[in-house]
């Protein structure tokens, strides 16, 4: 018998499943995904999508082995998590459905700009009766494979990207330490992410190339590439907390010392730049340089790359930056390029 085939449809009202949300019945596990990523556009849509009585899509839940005394069953949320969690956001009144967010319709100004206290009792009836399908993964089915379904349903509607998929697929001490770089204080006050880019985990990401750098050096950067580091270091990695303290060390003096100036910290807080900067500073370091007046270098560098006659140093650099920017040759370009100007 296939995985499909002992897969439980059922049809649940939003009632019975926020109340299983909220007394902790349905869980939801961030092996899976750690953060949500829906804009608030996505969760007036879906809430739109409820009130008009439209379908949407299937929530997937693992039912839990049974507590041994009680008889009582958990289910982990496998893939569903941003609706269920919207629908609860929701009816706690977080926020409204603001008209820019909706699609115009007839009938659409029973909930415009309103919140949840704000609809009027058809309104919040028809919320709490609405139907979703849900699909019930026996409990004997192995993490491996809900991981693996996981991935699946992602990679068919396209909502998710590599990282988030590679969070879904490693839960082991290299994202735990790519992670904790992006809480540090050192990190945040740099504001190289927006928050739209941070919910698609474009932070981890970067910072997963710096501790890719510490243990590897200048290399292509693809998934592949990625995914065989995380693999490699997702049981043991014995240098986790040496690696992740090199770089905070580095926001600490990208963010006192080493961009001071607006024009220089503008263009230094790109990742791609950033990158380039981190990459050079632990050559550096590893030469022996004193590295306390590399503020005013870089200063004298981002002067020269916005002039109109620059050396064939930052031309060099310039065409590293251009095109495949992950690519070993670029990186070493840029790298090469830079550690010139600063050396």
């Amino acid at each position: 018998m296939t995985l499909n085939q002992v897969i439980q449809p059922g049809r649940p009202t939003v009632t019975e499943l926020l109340e299983n949300l909220r007394n902790g019945t349905f869980f939801v596990d961030d092996s899976f995904q750690r953060r949500l990523v829906w804009t608030e556009r996505q969760k007036a849509r879906l809430i739109q999508t409820v009130l008009m009585g439209y379908p949407m899509p299937e929530v997937y839940l693992w039912q839990q082995p049974p507590n041994p005394e009680t008889g009582k069953q958990k289910h982990s949320i496998v893939d569903g998590q941003q609706r269920l969690t919207t629908l609860f956001q929701f009816t706690a009144n977080e926020w409204a459905l603001e008209s820019k967010h909706l699609d115009e319709v007839t009938g659409i100004d029973v909930y415009r700009d309103k919140s949840w206290k704000d609809l009027d009792t058809a309104s919040k009836s028809r919320f709490w009766e609405y139907v979703v399908n849900v699909r019930t993964i026996p409990s004997d089915v192995s993490s491996e494979q809900i991981t693996d379904v996981f991935m699946r349903l992602n990679e068919t509607d396209k909502s998710l990207n590599p990282q988030e998929l590679r969070n879904a697929q490693f839960n082991g001490e290299f994202i735990k330490a790519a992670e904790a770089i992006t809480e540090l204080d050192e990190f945040q006050s740099l504001e190289i992410f927006r928050d739209s880019q941070v919910r698609r985990m474009a932070d981890i990401e970067f910072t997963s190339s710096l501790l890719m750098f510490l243990r590897k050096g200048l290399v292509e950067e693809n998934t592949k590439t990625i995914n065989e580091v995380y693999d490699l270091y997702n049981d043991e990695y014995p240098e986790a907390a040496e690696d992740v303290e090199k770089v905070r060390e580095f926001f600490e003096h990208a963010h006192r010392t080493y961009l001071v100036t607006t024009e220089t910290r503008k263009f230094f807080t790109r990742p791609i730049h950033l990158f380039s900067l981190f990459c050079v500073e632990q050559i550096l370091k590893e030469r022996g340089v004193d590295t306390a007046n590399l503020g005013v270098l870089l200063d004298e560098f981002v002067e020269e790359y916005q002039s109109e006659q620059p050396s064939e140093a930052i031309e060099q650099y310039r065409l590293g930056a251009a095109s495949r920017t992950r690519s070993r040759a670029s990186r070493n370009l840029r790298t090469k390029s830079l550690l010139s100007k600063l050396a």
